[in-house]
């Protein structure tokens, strides 16, 4: 291949050699005449640099939607277009795409701009809100398109537990049930497994479980709300769901504490005792607004083993049935009265699914 030269740069090239100039000229010279003789001339040297694109491209074509808590933005780029519009992008340049979104129509306020990418496909994070979209288009991220909007706004949606998979690690189960009962001025909040009260449950966190023993919260307002937890000793009543969330706490249920707005009076009840022993009971007050038996509780300075059962009938206790009498009374135990439900139903249970008060996740 030779090359186009001339006398001026032979005489630059040389630099003050004649010699070296002669040498020179005397190949120019030869080569001259052979192009003469052959008909040919010298190849000129061509610049490959592609020409830079100064204009932008054709306006690609933006589509979005929101589900379980996510955007999908895809982006038809115009390397597919056809009939008159076509070939717009004939050589498959890479075009550069400039996503943002805004909670107004008329991107004023709360612009977010995302990376600039040559990507034609994205999804977005964000549950629950509602945003307007638009699109612009560059090859040297320099010269952009006009924006291209996407139609209307679109919501993300919120998440639902189609949108994740389970992680056993914090699957959490507790098999309690919780409830409240009346217990004279205030309430009792009782937790206790599928045996009844008195009995001990499960909790279940991933693959581990351990038995809890039953318990009871005495002195609760009625027709108060809360959530009760295990701290590892003991059980506490909690306004809010997010403080019985320590690391080493179990949050055990939702409690709807029972309302006492049927006036409720617990009964008072003697015991009778002959030879240390407890024969008999003197109803001194029935009680009122009772919809289920209270509980009888009998104790003693030196007494011991005695039970008893109160039947009730139109809110009121009409009969105490002696069980044991037990043995070494006093002349004076004391009977004391618990429970008795009023306003027709036990307080107790989750906000949703009749769970018996039991909290369950499933992350």
């Amino acid at each position: 291949m030779a090359l186009k030269v001339n006398l001026a740069q032979i005489n630059s090239a040389a630099r003050g050699n004649s010699d070296l100039r002669e040498t020179l000229t005397g190949i120019h010279l030869a080569l001259q005449s052979l192009y003469a003789q052959t008909g040919t001339v010298p190849l000129q040297k061509i610049d490959a640099t592609a020409t830079a694109f100064t204009s932008p491209p054709a306006p690609s074509q933006l589509a979005v939607s929101g589900a379980n808590g996510s955007f999908t933005v895809s982006i038809a780029t115009p390397q597919n277009a056809s009939g008159a519009a076509a070939p717009r992008n004939a050589t498959n340049a890479p075009i550069y795409q400039e996503i943002s979104s805004s909670p107004v129509a008329n991107f004023v306020s709360g612009v977010a701009t995302y990376p600039v990418s040559t990507n034609t496909s994205y999804v977005f994070p964000n549950p629950g809100v509602t945003l307007y979209w638009r699109l612009r288009s560059s090859y040297n991220q320099q010269n952009w398109t006009s924006y291209i909007a996407q139609p209307g706004a679109v919501s993300s949606g919120l998440m639902s537990s189609a949108a994740t998979a389970s992680n056993l690690s914090l699957n959490q189960s507790n098999y309690a049930t919780v409830d409240s009962v009346a217990n004279g001025s205030t309430a009792t909040v009782r937790i206790y497994g599928s045996g009844g009260v008195g009995s001990s449950w499960t909790s279940i966190l991933g693959s581990s479980s351990q038995v809890i023993a039953s318990g009871s919260i005495m002195n609760v307002a009625y027709a108060t709300n809360g959530f009760v937890v295990w701290d590892g000793q003991k059980y506490q009543l909690k306004p809010q769901l997010a403080q019985t969330f320590p690391d080493a706490w179990v949050p055990v249920g939702k409690i709807s504490v029972i309302a006492n707005g049927s006036g409720l009076v617990l009964p008072v009840i003697h015991a009778v005792v002959t030879g240390g022993a407890i024969v008999a009971y003197q109803i001194i007050n029935p009680g009122n607004g009772l919809t289920a038996a209270p509980a009888l509780t009998i104790t003693d300075s030196s007494g011991s083993g005695a039970t008893a059962t109160a039947v009730v009938s139109a809110g009121a206790v009409t009969q105490v049935n002696p069980g044991s009498a037990g043995s070494g009374y006093s002349s004076t135990p004391t009977v004391t009265a618990s429970g008795g439900v009023s306003g027709g139903a036990a307080g107790g249970g989750g906000a949703t699914g009749n769970n018996g008060g039991r909290l369950y996740a499933d992350v």
